[in-house]
């Protein structure tokens, strides 16, 4: 399933210092509540380090990179290496990490990442009830998490 080019523990290690689990709601004009609901992952870089999320990317046989360019900000270009695919992230993203286990502050984020995937396996992200309770699990994820939990 996964390719060994790279350790499993490396990419670990990366993840715990550059990425990222999130759940993203926006409004959808198409959708029945109105809403659609994603679960994302996604590793960003500056584009000079390009070549080892190209390696992240063949490791899990999955998800796309994205060349991003921040130059109005003064910022260097960056890629994004993301994997939005429910499926993949249920498939190959979520037992990756269930076997190699994060050890720092995104452990927090990636059991709620996981309860998150209960609820869209469930179909709960197309329900009123279901977008309500990925909103509280995403108000305690990244930039919201308490300091020190």
């Amino acid at each position: 399933m996964f390719k060994k080019e790279l350790s499993p523990w490396y990419i670990v290690g990366f993840v715990e210092g550059e990425g990222c689990f999130a759940i993203t709601i926006s409004k959808h004009k198409t959708k029945k509540l109105g809403k659609d609901a994603r679960l994302i992952f996604e590793i960003e870089l500056r584009g000079d380090d390009k070549p080892i999320l190209e390696k992240i990317k063949d490791y899990f046989d999955c998800g796309y990179l994205v060349d991003l360019n921040y130059q109005r900000y003064g910022w260097m270009p960056h890629t994004k290496y993301a994997v939005h695919s429910f499926i993949e992230i249920k498939k190959i993203i979520i037992p990756f990490f269930k076997k190699y286990n994060l050890k720092g502050k995104k452990k927090k984020d990636f059991i709620l990442f996981c309860e998150a995937a209960r609820i869209f396996s469930k179909g709960g992200h197309l329900t009123e009830k279901g977008i309500e309770e990925l909103k509280v699990i995403r108000s305690q994820m990244n930039e919201h998490r308490q300091f020190g939990k």
